[in-house]
């Protein structure tokens, strides 16, 4: 180390006592029954989480992981103080929590000490915007969460300053003059400061628990009062709001994900992964940026009586860069049982010379009136009574082949994917579950009637997950009918709630198997025939989550083979290959797919305003000719500017619904099944 760096340090150190003594006014501290309920945690863990794993082989981890989830992107910590933060782990018995905590609020002080310093260093910048260099030939890397901790304090304060630059140049690039981009930023960092220093005792508890409980696995997870009481980081707004469970990195507040039959969902305007940047109600002109604020106080926003409206500015996920926002409005309501319920409605499709009436049910959610199941009540509401009467009534209507919908639906009641299954297959075995103990039984009536027995397609994709891989794998491995889209998400995990002396535990106590004994986790349900998607699948997926569990597979269970998929899966590929090579709309949003791709491959923001401006002028033109050039071939107007594109009205004419296309790919497969599965010579010899 230097001797400047030295000085540096010690100053910084200087500093650092001073603030421990306003952290303690703050009551920043903890108490004897906050070190018995880590020990408790622990222990919940160590004997009932499905992976048995002892604390001692995971503290490190744990440590890690509370590092982590303070200084995600690498900006505030040093590299010799994670050093040091390890290898002092190791010297302690690890069942020592006093000590533990001890280091928790310790490493918590310096890191509130330290953004204390960047805050008043990007306010004195911003207090001289114009003095600011925006022509540098330096670069900022966009992703920091794989490289290393700056290692000098001078390294430091230099990446503070051109995180500011960047965030400048992109408020620039998105029209605001320099003085609102100055009021912008400034109120800004002056949010989060707020935030941190809002922080309390119970905010650091929770964060400490939380990255032990993660260590163990994603769907690991304590809950303190707080959290429990009002649903703090997934909150589901389903009582008067928007139907969506949200997220927070610090920053930005995100779209985990939405609640089937919510506003949000059926209003197609928002997706997983977009940012909220600001929100206002239907009467106020201005937007408030929520950008830093706390996760409860964004939500307190967005809640409100239903009927009435909330307006979003956001961030898509498929924007260029964060300077593109877009202003959405959503009418906040209930979201009812009926809401999430199952759905009908009839495809006719033509092939060649014949015509097929085929059946489809969506069915976005394993719903179950619980409550009224417990109390007997014969009637009580689910959705394979729901699906039953709609077969029931589509059979009247004489349909050729079912298609059961299970895209986005991320699963709910183990009970009724047994149901469910049983409908299309009768009795027997459904699922197969391992307790943590490795006790493996298997579910599924013995005896049943199968009450649909037709020609059977799943529809399923990336965010189809738990119950629908169930399903979807059942139907599979019994060969009773086609399973058509995208690997599923791959969550093959079992988790239960605990009760805690504060708080509550949520962990993994047991996973499930296909009945050919191959689990789920990690990989999913794979289909029989792909169909087009717009998801990136790299992206999500249980396999994307840090320590999730991995593959592994058990004995096979007894199961019977209906033999209903003669026709070989390479002639039904064949015909889908043909079929969207020509499709105008499905190459569209290949070559869009593959434009995306190539810009993630950009892993640099340039700190140069001209250069960063000419890169997104060249980007809009790129996608807006890929927009133009479907339309044109579409018979559908065309935009002169991107902007125009991008503020085009909700009414005006539009390409069509991509994942109304995707259905009607699998309708058309499952017609392809229908019509040559009693005539497959020809085709075989056509696909070779």
């Amino acid at each position: 180390m230097n001797i400047s760096n030295k000085k540096l340090l010690i100053l910084f150190f200087a500093s650092l006592l001073l603030s421990l003594n306003t952290f303690a006014k703050n009551n920043l501290t903890f108490s004897e029954k906050d070190v018995e309920l880590s020990s408790e945690i622990i222990g919940v863990l160590e004997n009932n989480h499905f992976t048995k794993k002892k604390y001692p082989f995971i503290k490190t981890e744990a440590l890690k992981e509370y590092i982590k989830r303070l200084d995600p992107n690498k900006t505030i910590f040093l590299e010799e103080e994670i050093a040091y933060y390890l290898d002092d782990e190791k010297l302690h018995n690890p069942y020592d929590q006093k000590t533990s905590l001890t280091k928790a609020y310790g490493i918590f002080q310096l890191y509130q000490s330290r953004y204390e310093k960047k805050y008043e260093l990007q306010k004195k910048l911003l207090e001289e915007i114009d003095k600011l260099n925006l022509k540098q030939t330096k670069k900022l890397l966009k992703d920091r969460t794989e490289t290393r901790w700056p290692a000098s304090l001078e390294s430091l304060l230099s990446l503070w300053k051109d995180i500011l630059v960047s965030d400048v140049i992109q408020l620039s690039l998105n029209g605001n003059s320099l003085m609102e981009t100055k009021q912008k930023l400034l109120k800004r960092i002056n949010n989060q400061f707020n935030y941190y220093r809002q922080t309390n005792s119970e905010d650091i508890l929770d964060l400490y628990f939380n990255s032990i409980a993660l260590s163990y696995g994603p769907h690991t997870t304590y809950m303190s009062p707080k959290r429990t009481k009002d649903f703090d980081i997934d909150m589901r707004l389903s009582l008067e709001g928007i139907g969506a469970l949200l997220t927070s990195d610090g920053m930005y507040t995100s779209i985990s994900s939405l609640v089937p039959g919510g506003p949000a969902e059926k209003s197609k305007k928002l997706k997983p992964n977009d940012k909220i940047v600001g929100v206002a109600q239907e009467k106020e002109k201005i937007i408030t940026e929520v950008i830093g604020w706390r996760i409860d106080d964004v939500v307190q926003l967005i809640r409100g009586p239903k009927n009435t409206k909330v307006i979003l500015e956001i961030i898509p996920s498929t924007s260029l860069d964060e300077s593109q926002t877009k202003v959405i409005e959503i009418t906040r309501n209930v979201v009812k049982l009926e809401d999430q319920a199952a759905g009908k409605r009839i495809l006719n499709i033509t092939e060649g010379a014949e015509e097929f009436k085929l059946g489809v049910i969506e069915l976005p959610a394993f719903y179950m009136d619980f409550d009224a199941y417990q109390k007997r009540k014969y009637e009580y509401r689910s959705s394979s009574k729901d699906v039953k009467e709609l077969i029931r009534s589509m059979k009247g209507e004489g349909i050729d082949g079912l298609i059961l919908d299970l895209r986005n639906n991320g699963g709910g009641s183990l009970m009724e994917a047994n149901a469910l299954s049983h409908l299309f297959l009768g009795g027997g075995i459904k699922v197969q579950v391992k307790t943590s103990d490795g006790d493996i039984h298997g579910l599924g009536e013995r005896r049943g009637f199968q009450f649909y027995d037709g020609p059977l397609a799943v529809l399923v994709n990336r965010f189809s997950a738990s119950a629908s891989e169930i399903l979807a794998g059942a139907i599979q491995d019994y060969n009773r009918g086609l399973v058509l889209g995208t690997d599923t998400f791959g969550k093959g995990t079992v988790q239960r709630v605990e009760i805690l002396s504060k708080g509550q535990l949520k962990f993994t106590e047991s996973k499930f198997y296909r009945v050919s004994g191959k689990s789920t986790q990690n990989i999913g349900v794979s289909p029989d025939v792909y169909l087009p998607t717009l998801i990136d699948t790299e992206e999500f997926g249980e396999e994307n989550l840090p320590r999730a569990l991995g593959y592994d597979a058990i004995t096979q269970t007894k199961t019977r083979n209906f033999k209903r998929l003669d026709l070989p899966k390479e002639v039904l590929a064949y015909e889908h290959k043909k079929r969207i090579s020509e499709s105008i709309l499905f190459n569209h949003y290949e070559n869009l797919k593959a434009w995306r791709s190539a810009q993630k491959e950009e892993n640099f923001l340039d700190l140069n305003i001209d250069i960063r401006r000419t890169k997104k002028e060249k980007s809009e033109i790129e996608l807006l000719n890929l927009e133009n050039e479907t339309r044109k071939k579409l018979g559908l107007s065309t935009f002169d500017t991107y902007q125009s594109f991008l503020d085009r009205e909700e009414d005006q004419e539009e390409p069509p619904d991509i994942e109304e296309e995707i259905l009607l790919e699998a309708a058309n497969v499952l017609s392809d099944f229908i019509q040559k599965s009693y005539n497959t010579e020809a085709y075989q010899n056509q696909a070779s």
